[in-house]
């Protein structure tokens, strides 16, 4: 029972008119395409870990934890893309049969909601970038400094937290506009 929420300006119309608008859809859909080669090169390395294994008794030592980093890494830089084609999982069980107002004051609160955990996600990751660098803190296999993996969350997380915020705005402009 999904249903289909339209794009941000019009179906026929998917990229928005405004500049902050395209400037964060072209961010999300380079962010989104680096995650993209990420996600790839981690079923890469899994791959040829597995071969590795198989034929040669010789996987290649840490790939559980890149595998672990890219993914993550990959996770947070799509979201953003997501949240700007309004392509999230929706459930619509309770509001399938509620108004269309209704629905679009939903999705504006989830929208406000989704900017500020992505935004508290983003400073944590920072923080936690300071934390594991100050510490010295290191991946078990690789010793690779676990500040890396930190410091790469926080920019998806922000991405994610403007893009909440833009499609909290262009909600609340649509409506005001359809009055």
């Amino acid at each position: 029972m999904a249903e289909v929420i339209p794009q941000l300006d019009a179906p026929n119309d998917p990229v928005p008119r405004d500049a902050v608008g395209r400037f964060l859809l072209r961010w999300s859909q380079a962010s989104a395409l680096g995650g993209a080669v990420l996600l790839f090169g981690a079923c890469c390395v899994s791959v040829y870990s597995v071969l590795g294994r198989w034929l040669f008794d010789a996987p290649v030592l840490g790939d559980v934890e890149m595998v672990q980093m890219a993914c993550a890494l990959a996770i947070a830089a799509c979201l953003p893309y997501a949240q700007m084609k309004n392509a999230h999982v929706i459930v619509d069980f309770f509001t399938h049969s509620a108004p269309a107002r209704v629905r679009r004051v939903l999705d504006r609160v989830a929208a406000l909601v989704l900017a500020v955990a992505s935004a508290v996600i983003a400073w944590r990751s920072f923080v936690g970038a300071w934390e594991a660098a100050r510490s010295g803190e290191s991946a078990m296999i690789l010793g690779w400094p676990l500040w890396w993996s930190y410091v790469t969350l926080g920019p998806g997380f922000l991405l994610l937290s403007l893009t909440a915020l833009y499609t909290y705005w262009r909600i609340g402009r649509d409506e005001g506009e359809r009055a």
